[in-house]
């Protein structure tokens, strides 16, 4: 099982700017990348709408690369234990992926934009920073080092968000889909 740590928090356009400052000075292996995202869900088992989605299927668009990739949120008994399961795999044709999955009873349900920017910071973190169409800014932080457990991951996660001067209040556990899903379909009261 593939596994990611990770802190996603909301931030404004001049905190956006701020840290991409930071990161162009202080980061290492800059990276600058458009991703166009296909989210679906199973007719029968929704992935979006309900009191928890807590899982997600997509295939990102990305430089003429098409990955298919599944998420499922384990979110455990406190935020030292939150992690996600992810499986991904390049495939080569986009038409008859979708195919596959609409004959599956698989639908799509949105397509998200994002530009992203990813630094790797003090050889542990990768920082993402996304500009991410019709929804706005956010920073995300994941731990790199696969030999940490979950817990020791979240610490040294919440040590760097802080160190950062990031304020937790403003972490998002919804993830950009669903954040999109609930503005377009208006599913929150």
């Amino acid at each position: 099982m593939d596994r990611e740590i990770e802190i996603k928090l909301e931030i404004t356009e001049k905190d956006y700017e701020k840290y991409l400052s930071l990161l162009l000075e202080n980061g290492s292996s800059h990276t600058k990348k458009e991703q166009n995202d296909i989210y679906f869900s199973p007719k029968y088992r929704p992935f979006f709408g309900g009191d928890v989605d807590d899982e997600c299927l997509r295939i990102r668009i990305m430089n003429d690369k098409y990955i298919l990739s599944y998420k499922k949120i384990f979110f455990g008994n406190s935020d030292e234990d939150i992690h996600l399961e992810e499986h991904e795999s390049e495939v080569s044709n986009l038409e008859q992926v979708i195919k596959i999955l609409e004959c599956l009873g698989i639908e799509k349900v949105l397509t998200l934009h994002k530009v992203r920017n990813s630094f790797i910071y003090q050889d542990i973190f990768e920082i993402s920073l996304d500009n991410v169409f019709d929804l706005g800014y956010f920073i995300e932080i994941e731990v790199k080092n696969n030999t940490l457990s979950v817990s020791d991951a979240n610490q040294k996660l919440k040590e760097l968000t802080s160190s950062l001067g990031l304020s937790l209040s403003s972490r998002n556990l919804d993830g950009y889909a669903n954040m999109l899903y609930e503005k377009l379909y208006e599913k929150k009261n």
